[in-house]
């Protein structure tokens, strides 16, 4: 995979044209939204309590550190982007809703949870919006410590993934991330949004 230096949010905002801030904004509010949607965090729950990650006794509250991620997946290619384990990665944390393998235009969810921490990665292949080239998009992020990092471009610079380079791009991101690559046209978007007092997290990520 091609290596991709991390850059702040104060950098990643000084380079977008008013479009791309515009679709930024825009990722921001929604996760800010994601994290207020109790549906999600109520199943995460249930599903955590049933793996016995946490006490079955207590799955009308949280106790301790264990702390939910609800992820929402928002696709606004032309087509299909497909995702398989062999393309995702676990730091730290466990899936409790699983990433849609198939995300048509639209969007999917997902959930996770861990004892203080959460860091994951996940890849989906797809065309570009001409269809015209073969993409892939990436999305990577840490929480309680709020960082995420994105890239995306032709799927021949994700054909060998180096997770342990990607945990480190992770570990150097901000709050939210954007990613454009000139040569396919593809963009990716991402935010993530904290309520540190009830252990709920989310993350927002859009695909172009």
């Amino acid at each position: 995979m091609a290596s991709i230096e991390s850059e702040t949010n104060e950098e990643i905002v000084a380079q977008l044209s008013s479009e791309q801030k515009a679709r930024l904004d825009e990722v921001v509010k929604q996760a800010e939204l994601s994290l207020q949607s109790e549906e999600i965090f109520i199943e995460s729950l249930a599903v955590a309590a049933e793996k016995e990650y946490i006490d079955k006794a207590a799955a009308g509250k949280l106790l301790g550190n264990y702390i939910f991620v609800a992820g929402d997946l928002r696709n606004y290619t032309n087509g299909s982007l497909t995702s398989a384990t062999d393309i995702q990665h676990q730091y730290a944390g466990s899936v409790l809703i699983d990433y849609p393998n198939s995300l048509d235009p639209g969007s999917g969810n997902f959930s996770m949870g861990g004892n203080g921490s959460v860091e994951a990665a996940v890849v989906y292949f797809g065309t570009n919006s001409n269809r015209d080239q073969d993409c892939a998009w990436l999305i990577g992020f840490r929480v309680p410590q709020m960082e995420v990092y994105v890239v995306c471009g032709p799927m021949t610079n994700f054909n060998s993934l180096d997770w342990g380079e990607i945990k480190i791009k992770i570990e150097r991101g901000g709050q939210f991330g954007s990613y454009y690559d000139k040569n396919t046209g593809t963009q990716i978007y991402a935010s993530l949004a904290s309520d540190p007092k009830n252990g709920r997290y989310s993350v927002t990520a859009v695909f172009y």
